[in-house]
């Protein structure tokens, strides 16, 4: 399942693959947007919900 991501200046949406959520979000500060470049921050809610996929992947499929 992807996710969407809304840039915090220019708003447009940053459709996010569960692969990249899981793999790199829960370690990653922000993520730039396509359209302007900027930087957005990865809130930390999202971070640990991005941890937990990442654990529950990895428990799984030991």
């Amino acid at each position: 399942m992807d996710y969407l991501m809304f840039c915090d200046y220019c708003g447009m949406p940053k459709p996010i693959g569960e692969h990249i959520m899981r793999e790199y979000f829960w370690i990653a500060s922000h993520v730039y947007c396509n359209n302007c470049d900027k930087p957005n921050e990865i809130p930390k809610e999202l971070q640990e919900i991005a941890r937990q996929m990442s654990r529950d992947y990895y428990e799984k499929n030991e």
